[in-house]
């Protein structure tokens, strides 16, 4: 079974990297309120540095290095968000870095990575193809592996979230947060694990892997659907630690239809005047459509801002006036 993370060690990676990070605002959301009869509070993770929550796991595994390392190349495997983190420290810590995508990365966030000083490779149908492929030529050149989800310090940099969250809003009865391969929400179950805090995990249903692994109690092969959450999708490294933690700590699931995505998306635009990439809506769709948060109140974590301009454009158009 795997080490469980404690909340303590979670408080000591935001002392470690607080001042390195945005405090993003926790605002709330008074339509989401009328909508879902909860009290609906959006964490704006979407604003942090490189538009994606995915720095703070980055720069908790890096400032866990000792000094010898940064001698080593660094290496991660991602499809946007966590690659522009890596690009982002690799400005900050001067190390050389080699990157490697998915065939499917999208290029908005391909293009956000142009600021970089990173080696670029694309490999792999997936990201579970891609990211073996990360960590096969890390172990080949003795290289330093900057994973996305499936190491210690990157779950406890990702669950720092949760303390920010804990200082800004005095009673929080549930925080809802995208999965893909877990690194967030393993860090958020851990943070609230000795509390009455539920932590719910939200999927495209298009791309479900965490939900069937933990249902089926094993690891499943990444889904052969398409979702427009890309930054959710590709599946599970085989012998994940963020596997057993959901497994073991998550509350349950939110499972989401893809229109009801693209209207979450629309919904934000409408309603906050602010830009969220699929992924980040799935939470935000899971208040649109449950009653089932009713008085409690509720936090969502939107993550990431990046979507292709066309895309947005489109899902405004057909969806723009769906509430």
């Amino acid at each position: 079974m795997t080490k469980r993370i404690f909340p303590e060690e979670i408080i000591n990676a935001y002392l470690k990297i607080k001042d390195d990070i945005l405090k993003t605002p926790l605002e709330y959301s008074s339509k989401l309120s009328e909508i879902s009869g909860a009290k609906v509070f959006l964490k704006m993770e979407h604003l942090q540095y490189t538009g994606s929550f995915k720095i703070r796991g980055v720069l908790n595994k890096i400032k866990s290095l000792g000094k010898t390392n940064f001698q080593k190349t660094f290496i991660a495997a991602s499809t946007g968000n966590h690659a522009a983190a890596f690009g982002y420290a690799s400005k900050v810590f001067g190390f050389n870095g080699v990157l490697f995508m998915p065939e499917n990365v999208n290029d908005v966030k391909q293009d956000a990575l142009k600021a970089y000083d990173v080696k670029k490779y694309i490999y792999g149908k997936n990201s579970m193809e891609t990211e073996a492929k990360a960590t096969s030529y890390a172990n080949e050149i003795s290289g330093i592996l900057i994973h996305p989800y499936n190491d210690r310090e990157i779950i406890k940099g990702q669950g720092t979230i949760g303390v920010e969250i804990q200082d800004q809003l005095s009673e929080i009865d549930t925080v809802l947060a995208p999965v893909g391969g877990g690194g967030l929400i393993s860090g958020l179950c851990s943070y609230f694990a000795d509390n009455k805090v539920m932590v719910i995990g939200c999927q495209p249903k298009n791309a479900s892997e965490m939900y069937d692994s933990v249902k089926c109690g094993k690891i499943v092969p990444p889904s052969t659907l398409s979702t427009i959450a890309d930054a959710t999708a590709g599946g599970i490294e085989t012998e994940a630690l963020t596997f057993d933690i959901c497994k073991n700590q998550l509350d349950g699931f939110e499972l989401i239809d893809e229109d009801k995505i693209k209207k979450a998306v629309a919904f934000m635009v409408k309603y906050h005047q602010t830009i969220i990439e699929p992924g980040a809506a799935l939470p935000v769709a899971a208040l649109l459509n449950s009653k089932k948060y009713k008085d409690k109140n509720v936090v969502l974590v939107l993550t990431g801002k990046k979507i292709n301009h066309q895309l947005l454009t489109k899902i405004i158009d057909n969806y723009g006036n769906s509430y």
